[in-house]
């Protein structure tokens, strides 16, 4: 009997486990926008799939915890033969609530230029907007050969991080520091996050090559 238990367990094991690996997970692509600007220059093009197909994320939506999106975008100079060059970085975030009273989402997209808000009333609508391509203005400087990377870091928010955006929303210079500043800082808030239950990952693409004409 005991032996016909195990059997049927691992029998259990082996259906279950292609289930739990086809889960949808996050991805992050970066592609080229078309050649049609002086001297073949080509924008990145930063796309974001699966965001809230993913169990991990979705979960933490429903929850009440607020997900922040940190984009940071590098233009590299490729060099045959040499340490290909880093010429400059462009970053940006997007921070997704839930709002219960309400029932609907907001999005509060903070650029240079300033934050942006948007709100959306069903959970599919969020979910269409999340899915468009955000094409990257941040050019390479010269002639060569160029590509661009894409680092993606996904994290639940927690109160007093909340507290902090809304003291920077609302212009307050006194708003602490965020510990993503430094690389310490970065892992001991991972490492919180991980006692806490609360998801964090980071996704890391890179583009095509692609050649600037003088």
């Amino acid at each position: 009997m005991r032996r016909t238990l195990l059997v049927a367990l691992a029998l259990g094991w082996l259906v279950a486990a292609p289930a739990a690996a086809q889960t949808p997970r996050v991805a992050l692509s970066v592609s080229l926008g078309p050649d049609n600007l002086p001297m073949h220059v080509r924008r990145a093009r930063v796309q974001v799939r699966a965001l809230l197909t993913d169990q991990r994320w979705s979960d933490a939506l429903e929850q009440l915890f607020p997900i922040r999106l940190s984009y940071r975008m590098e233009i590299w100079r490729s060099r045959d033969g040499w340490i290909d060059e880093f010429q400059r970085a462009a970053e940006w975030s997007t921070v997704i609530q839930r709002e219960p009273l309400q029932d609907q989402y907001r999005v509060t997209r903070l650029l240079l230029s300033g934050p942006e808000e948007f709100r959306f009333a069903t959970r599919d609508l969020l979910e269409q907007w999340l899915g468009y391509t955000t094409e990257v203005d941040a050019l390479p400087d010269g002639t060569g050969s160029f590509y661009y990377t894409v680092t993606l870091t996904i994290t639940a928010l927690s109160n007093e991080d909340m507290e902090a955006l809304e003291r920077f929303l609302a212009g307050q210079p006194t708003a602490p520091a965020q510990p993503e500043n430094n690389s310490i800082g970065k892992r001991v808030r991972q490492f919180l996050l991980r006692i806490a239950g609360l998801p964090w990952e980071e996704l890391e693409v890179r583009s095509e090559k692609f050649r600037v004409a003088p």
